[in-house]
Protein backbone atom coordinates (compact mmCIF):
# COMPACT_ATOMS: atom_id res chain seq x y z
CA UNK A 1 0.00 0.00 0.00
CA UNK A 2 1.39 3.18 -1.04
CA UNK A 3 1.36 6.41 1.68
CA UNK A 4 1.50 9.90 -0.11
CA UNK A 5 3.02 8.00 -3.09
CA UNK A 6 5.63 6.32 -1.52
CA UNK A 7 6.95 2.91 -0.80
CA UNK A 8 6.37 1.39 2.60
CA UNK A 9 10.17 1.25 3.18
CA UNK A 10 10.23 -0.52 6.62
CA UNK A 11 7.36 -3.25 5.21
CA UNK A 12 9.95 -3.55 2.35
CA UNK A 13 13.51 -3.95 4.17
CA UNK A 14 11.21 -6.16 6.84
CA UNK A 15 9.90 -8.46 4.09
CA UNK A 16 13.94 -8.74 2.70
CA UNK A 17 15.14 -9.41 6.31
CA UNK A 18 13.02 -12.47 6.34
CA UNK A 19 14.08 -13.54 2.75
CA UNK A 20 17.64 -13.31 3.60
CA UNK A 21 16.99 -15.01 6.41
CA UNK A 22 15.67 -18.29 5.15
CA UNK A 23 18.05 -17.90 2.62
CA UNK A 24 20.89 -17.98 5.33
CA UNK A 25 19.13 -21.10 7.00
CA UNK A 26 18.86 -22.99 3.73
CA UNK A 27 22.50 -22.32 2.92
CA UNK A 28 24.11 -23.01 6.29
CA UNK A 29 21.81 -26.24 7.16
CA UNK A 30 23.89 -28.60 7.71
CA UNK A 31 25.29 -26.55 10.61
CA UNK A 32 21.66 -25.66 11.98
CA UNK A 33 21.80 -29.81 11.60
CA UNK A 34 24.64 -30.02 13.58
CA UNK A 35 23.42 -27.70 16.27
CA UNK A 36 20.57 -29.21 16.85
CA UNK A 37 22.20 -32.74 17.30
CA UNK A 38 24.12 -30.69 19.93
CA UNK A 39 20.98 -29.43 21.55
CA UNK A 40 19.44 -33.19 21.82
CA UNK A 41 22.42 -34.04 23.91
CA UNK A 42 22.30 -31.41 26.10
CA UNK A 43 18.88 -31.81 26.59
CA UNK A 44 20.01 -35.48 27.83
CA UNK A 45 22.64 -34.07 30.18
CA UNK A 46 20.50 -31.42 31.56
CA UNK A 47 18.59 -33.37 34.00
CA UNK A 48 22.09 -34.67 35.92
CA UNK A 49 23.85 -30.85 36.06
CA UNK A 50 20.39 -29.70 37.80
CA UNK A 51 21.08 -32.36 40.02
CA UNK A 52 24.54 -31.70 40.23
CA UNK A 53 24.35 -28.03 41.25
CA UNK A 54 21.92 -29.28 44.65
CA UNK A 55 25.32 -30.68 45.79
CA UNK A 56 27.27 -27.59 44.49
CA UNK A 57 28.93 -29.28 41.58
CA UNK A 58 29.98 -27.53 38.85
CA UNK A 59 28.34 -28.12 35.25
CA UNK A 60 31.45 -28.34 33.74
CA UNK A 61 32.22 -30.88 36.28
CA UNK A 62 28.90 -33.28 35.61
CA UNK A 63 29.22 -32.95 31.57
CA UNK A 64 33.22 -34.40 32.02
CA UNK A 65 31.71 -37.19 34.27
CA UNK A 66 28.91 -37.87 32.11
CA UNK A 67 31.32 -37.67 28.73
CA UNK A 68 33.89 -40.07 31.02
CA UNK A 69 31.18 -42.65 31.95
CA UNK A 70 29.92 -43.25 28.46
CA UNK A 71 33.76 -43.39 27.25
CA UNK A 72 34.43 -46.31 30.40
CA UNK A 73 31.11 -47.94 29.84
CA UNK A 74 31.97 -48.62 25.97
CA UNK A 75 35.25 -49.24 26.67
CA UNK A 76 34.43 -51.98 29.27
CA UNK A 77 31.93 -53.31 26.77
CA UNK A 78 34.40 -53.08 24.02
CA UNK A 79 37.42 -55.15 26.93
CA UNK A 80 34.54 -58.04 27.74
CA UNK A 81 33.18 -58.19 24.29
CA UNK A 82 35.38 -57.33 21.68
CA UNK A 83 37.70 -61.51 22.18
CA UNK A 84 34.11 -62.69 21.58
CA UNK A 85 33.13 -60.48 18.81
CA UNK A 86 36.36 -60.24 16.88
CA UNK A 87 36.08 -64.40 16.69
CA UNK A 88 32.64 -64.47 15.38
CA UNK A 89 33.64 -61.77 13.28
CA UNK A 90 36.55 -63.79 11.43
CA UNK A 91 34.01 -66.76 11.56
CA UNK A 92 31.56 -64.74 9.68
CA UNK A 93 34.07 -63.92 7.21
CA UNK A 94 35.05 -67.62 6.68
CA UNK A 95 31.37 -68.37 6.15
CA UNK A 96 30.95 -64.90 3.75
CA UNK A 97 32.03 -67.32 0.22
CA UNK A 98 29.93 -69.82 1.03
CA UNK A 99 26.76 -67.81 2.01
CA UNK A 100 27.70 -65.41 -1.17
CA UNK A 101 27.56 -68.81 -3.01
CA UNK A 102 24.06 -69.99 -1.71
CA UNK A 103 22.78 -66.22 -2.71
CA UNK A 104 23.74 -67.01 -6.16
CA UNK A 105 22.21 -70.33 -5.85
CA UNK A 106 19.63 -68.91 -4.91
CA UNK A 107 19.44 -66.75 -7.75
CA UNK A 108 20.38 -69.39 -10.30
CA UNK A 109 16.97 -71.43 -8.92
CA UNK A 110 14.97 -68.03 -9.15
CA UNK A 111 15.92 -67.41 -12.63
CA UNK A 112 15.18 -71.35 -13.66
CA UNK A 113 11.59 -70.78 -12.23
CA UNK A 114 10.89 -67.73 -13.92
CA UNK A 115 12.34 -68.62 -17.37
CA UNK A 116 9.55 -71.83 -17.11
CA UNK A 117 7.03 -68.95 -16.68
CA UNK A 118 8.39 -66.68 -19.38
CA UNK A 119 9.62 -64.48 -17.31
CA UNK A 120 13.34 -63.05 -16.91
CA UNK A 121 15.37 -62.06 -13.94
CA UNK A 122 18.42 -59.83 -14.74
CA UNK A 123 21.67 -61.24 -13.30
CA UNK A 124 24.85 -58.90 -13.06
CA UNK A 125 27.58 -59.58 -16.06
CA UNK A 126 30.93 -59.78 -15.08
CA UNK A 127 31.79 -56.38 -16.68
CA UNK A 128 28.84 -55.05 -14.66
CA UNK A 129 30.70 -56.33 -11.56
CA UNK A 130 34.54 -54.70 -12.62
CA UNK A 131 32.97 -51.44 -13.12
CA UNK A 132 30.92 -51.60 -9.75
CA UNK A 133 34.84 -52.62 -8.37
CA UNK A 134 36.51 -50.48 -9.96
CA UNK A 135 33.71 -47.32 -8.28
CA UNK A 136 34.33 -48.58 -5.29
CA UNK A 137 38.28 -48.38 -5.64
CA UNK A 138 37.72 -44.85 -6.98
CA UNK A 139 35.75 -43.23 -4.22
CA UNK A 140 38.15 -44.80 -1.75
CA UNK A 141 39.63 -41.49 -0.59
CA UNK A 142 36.45 -39.98 -0.46
CA UNK A 143 35.25 -42.32 2.04
CA UNK A 144 38.15 -41.97 3.89
CA UNK A 145 37.91 -38.13 3.58
CA UNK A 146 34.23 -38.41 5.06
CA UNK A 147 34.71 -40.60 7.75
CA UNK A 148 37.62 -37.84 8.87
CA UNK A 149 35.32 -35.07 8.37
CA UNK A 150 32.63 -37.27 10.41
CA UNK A 151 35.23 -37.27 13.40
CA UNK A 152 35.41 -33.79 13.64
CA UNK A 153 31.99 -33.20 13.30
CA UNK A 154 30.96 -35.32 16.05
CA UNK A 155 33.58 -33.93 18.21
CA UNK A 156 32.11 -30.38 17.49
CA UNK A 157 28.91 -31.62 18.32
CA UNK A 158 30.00 -33.05 21.78
CA UNK A 159 32.07 -29.33 22.22
CA UNK A 160 29.09 -27.23 21.42
CA UNK A 161 26.70 -30.10 23.46
CA UNK A 162 29.07 -29.06 26.71
CA UNK A 163 28.95 -25.54 25.86
CA UNK A 164 25.34 -25.94 26.16
CA UNK A 165 25.31 -27.36 29.24
CA UNK A 166 27.65 -25.12 31.08
CA UNK A 167 26.26 -22.23 30.05
CA UNK A 168 22.67 -22.91 29.70
CA UNK A 169 21.23 -19.84 31.91
CA UNK A 170 23.00 -17.39 29.64
CA UNK A 171 22.31 -19.20 26.34
CA UNK A 172 18.92 -19.13 27.71
CA UNK A 173 18.61 -15.33 28.34
CA UNK A 174 20.24 -14.51 25.39
CA UNK A 175 17.94 -16.22 23.43
CA UNK A 176 14.61 -14.31 24.93
CA UNK A 177 15.92 -11.23 24.27
CA UNK A 178 16.28 -12.28 20.35
CA UNK A 179 12.26 -12.82 20.80
CA UNK A 180 9.64 -10.20 20.79
CA UNK A 181 8.89 -9.20 24.53
CA UNK A 182 5.40 -10.28 24.25
CA UNK A 183 6.42 -13.95 23.51
CA UNK A 184 9.36 -13.91 26.31
CA UNK A 185 6.81 -15.39 28.89
CA UNK A 186 5.19 -18.27 26.34
CA UNK A 187 9.30 -19.38 24.89
CA UNK A 188 10.29 -19.38 28.90
CA UNK A 189 7.24 -21.97 29.63
CA UNK A 190 7.50 -23.80 26.92
CA UNK A 191 11.41 -24.31 26.77
CA UNK A 192 11.82 -26.89 30.02
CA UNK A 193 9.17 -29.39 28.53
CA UNK A 194 10.65 -29.45 25.29
CA UNK A 195 14.14 -30.21 26.36
CA UNK A 196 12.64 -32.55 28.55
CA UNK A 197 10.86 -34.68 25.85
CA UNK A 198 14.09 -34.20 23.73
CA UNK A 199 16.35 -35.30 26.28
CA UNK A 200 13.41 -38.27 27.49
CA UNK A 201 13.51 -39.56 23.58
CA UNK A 202 17.17 -39.77 24.26
CA UNK A 203 17.59 -41.82 27.19
CA UNK A 204 14.74 -43.72 26.26
CA UNK A 205 15.77 -44.48 23.12
CA UNK A 206 19.35 -45.80 24.24
CA UNK A 207 17.76 -48.07 26.56
CA UNK A 208 15.40 -49.77 24.12
CA UNK A 209 18.48 -50.28 21.95
CA UNK A 210 19.85 -52.19 24.85
CA UNK A 211 17.29 -54.25 25.73
CA UNK A 212 16.89 -55.59 22.02
CA UNK A 213 20.23 -56.28 21.85
CA UNK A 214 20.07 -58.07 24.28
CA UNK A 215 16.85 -59.57 23.74
CA UNK A 216 18.09 -60.53 20.10
CA UNK A 217 21.51 -61.88 21.60
CA UNK A 218 19.60 -64.40 24.07
CA UNK A 219 17.58 -65.15 21.14
CA UNK A 220 20.18 -66.69 18.52
CA UNK A 221 21.80 -68.02 21.43
CA UNK A 222 19.20 -70.08 22.44
CA UNK A 223 18.48 -71.26 18.93
CA UNK A 224 22.44 -71.86 17.96
CA UNK A 225 22.37 -69.48 15.73
CA UNK A 226 25.94 -68.30 14.70
CA UNK A 227 27.32 -64.86 15.65
CA UNK A 228 24.63 -64.45 17.96
CA UNK A 229 26.28 -62.08 20.32
CA UNK A 230 27.92 -59.90 17.27
CA UNK A 231 24.31 -59.56 15.94
CA UNK A 232 22.82 -58.60 19.06
CA UNK A 233 25.60 -55.77 19.53
CA UNK A 234 25.13 -54.49 16.21
CA UNK A 235 21.53 -54.21 16.75
CA UNK A 236 22.02 -52.61 20.09
CA UNK A 237 24.15 -49.98 17.91
CA UNK A 238 22.28 -49.55 14.69
CA UNK A 239 19.39 -48.94 16.55
CA UNK A 240 20.02 -46.19 17.91
CA UNK A 241 17.56 -44.87 14.96
CA UNK A 242 14.57 -46.71 16.07
CA UNK A 243 13.46 -49.92 14.46
CA UNK A 244 16.51 -50.20 12.31
CA UNK A 245 19.05 -52.26 14.24
CA UNK A 246 16.13 -55.17 14.64
CA UNK A 247 15.60 -54.82 11.05
CA UNK A 248 19.66 -55.02 10.51
CA UNK A 249 19.74 -58.03 12.84
CA UNK A 250 17.00 -59.54 11.33
CA UNK A 251 18.54 -60.16 8.10
CA UNK A 252 21.77 -61.17 8.76
CA UNK A 253 20.15 -63.13 11.60
CA UNK A 254 18.74 -65.28 8.87
CA UNK A 255 21.37 -64.80 6.28
CA UNK A 256 23.62 -66.69 8.96
CA UNK A 257 21.33 -69.49 9.78
CA UNK A 258 20.56 -70.31 6.10
CA UNK A 259 24.18 -71.64 6.12
CA UNK A 260 22.86 -74.28 8.49
CA UNK A 261 19.53 -75.05 7.37
CA UNK A 262 16.30 -73.86 5.93
CA UNK A 263 14.33 -75.21 9.59
CA UNK A 264 16.72 -73.23 11.47
CA UNK A 265 16.57 -69.44 8.95
CA UNK A 266 12.35 -69.93 9.61
CA UNK A 267 12.72 -70.14 13.27
CA UNK A 268 15.26 -67.58 13.36
CA UNK A 269 13.17 -65.32 11.01
CA UNK A 270 9.91 -65.87 13.69
CA UNK A 271 12.35 -64.86 16.65
CA UNK A 272 13.42 -61.90 14.86
CA UNK A 273 9.71 -61.08 14.36
CA UNK A 274 9.26 -61.55 17.92
CA UNK A 275 11.48 -59.34 19.14
CA UNK A 276 10.50 -56.63 16.44
CA UNK A 277 6.87 -57.40 18.12
CA UNK A 278 8.45 -56.47 21.54
CA UNK A 279 10.45 -53.58 20.33
CA UNK A 280 7.53 -52.15 18.75
CA UNK A 281 4.80 -53.23 21.40
CA UNK A 282 6.48 -52.92 24.26
CA UNK A 283 9.84 -51.06 24.31
CA UNK A 284 9.60 -48.55 22.28
CA UNK A 285 5.92 -47.12 23.61
CA UNK A 286 7.37 -47.36 26.88
CA UNK A 287 11.02 -46.21 26.64
CA UNK A 288 10.28 -43.66 23.86
CA UNK A 289 6.38 -43.18 23.39
CA UNK A 290 6.25 -42.13 27.13
CA UNK A 291 8.96 -39.57 26.73
CA UNK A 292 8.03 -37.77 23.64
CA UNK A 293 4.60 -38.60 23.75
CA UNK A 294 4.54 -39.97 19.68
CA UNK A 295 2.50 -42.70 18.22
CA UNK A 296 4.93 -45.31 16.62
CA UNK A 297 3.51 -44.31 13.12
CA UNK A 298 4.36 -40.77 13.90
CA UNK A 299 8.06 -42.19 14.69
CA UNK A 300 8.40 -44.53 11.39
CA UNK A 301 7.17 -41.53 9.53
CA UNK A 302 9.78 -38.66 10.97
CA UNK A 303 12.54 -41.51 10.40
CA UNK A 304 11.52 -41.53 6.99
CA UNK A 305 11.31 -37.81 6.06
CA UNK A 306 14.74 -37.29 7.79
CA UNK A 307 16.55 -39.91 6.36
CA UNK A 308 15.07 -38.65 3.03
CA UNK A 309 16.53 -35.04 3.49
CA UNK A 310 19.68 -35.59 5.31
CA UNK A 311 20.53 -39.06 5.45
CA UNK A 312 22.01 -40.80 9.08
CA UNK A 313 22.18 -37.18 11.06
CA UNK A 314 18.37 -36.52 9.61
CA UNK A 315 16.88 -39.68 10.84
CA UNK A 316 19.06 -39.16 14.11
CA UNK A 317 17.89 -35.86 14.92
CA UNK A 318 13.72 -36.40 13.19
CA UNK A 319 12.19 -37.71 16.15
CA UNK A 320 13.49 -35.39 18.98
CA UNK A 321 12.91 -32.98 16.56
CA UNK A 322 9.31 -34.19 15.96
CA UNK A 323 9.15 -34.50 19.72
CA UNK A 324 9.92 -30.63 20.70
CA UNK A 325 7.61 -29.55 17.78
CA UNK A 326 4.64 -31.85 19.31
CA UNK A 327 5.53 -30.32 23.03
CA UNK A 328 5.01 -26.82 21.44
CA UNK A 329 1.71 -27.85 19.85
CA UNK A 330 0.35 -29.50 22.58
CA UNK A 331 0.54 -26.75 24.95
CA UNK A 332 -0.28 -23.81 23.12
CA UNK A 333 -3.05 -25.55 20.84
CA UNK A 334 -3.99 -29.04 21.99
CA UNK A 335 -4.22 -28.45 25.52
CA UNK A 336 -5.93 -25.07 25.88
CA UNK A 337 -8.94 -26.45 23.02
CA UNK A 338 -9.54 -29.19 25.30
CA UNK A 339 -9.83 -27.05 28.89
CA UNK A 340 -11.52 -24.91 26.98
Amino acid sequence: MLVHGRLPWPLVFQVLGVLAAVWLFIATWPVWLLIFAALIIAAAILPAARVGERYRVPRAVTVLVVYLLVAAVMTLMGRLLWPALSEQWRQFAEQLPRLIDNIKGWVGDLRLFVDQWGGTVSVPKPDDLKAMAGALLANTMRLTAGTVGAAFEVLAVLVIAAYLVIDAPHVGRMALSLLPPASRSTATKLAPAVLNRIGGYVRGQLVSSLCVGVLIAIALTLLGVRYSLLIGALAAVFNVVPFVGATLAAVLAVLAALNESATLAALTLAAMMGAQTVEGKLLAPHFVGRATGLHPLAVLLALLAGAGMAGLIGALVAVPFLAGVWEVVRQLYVEPRRHG
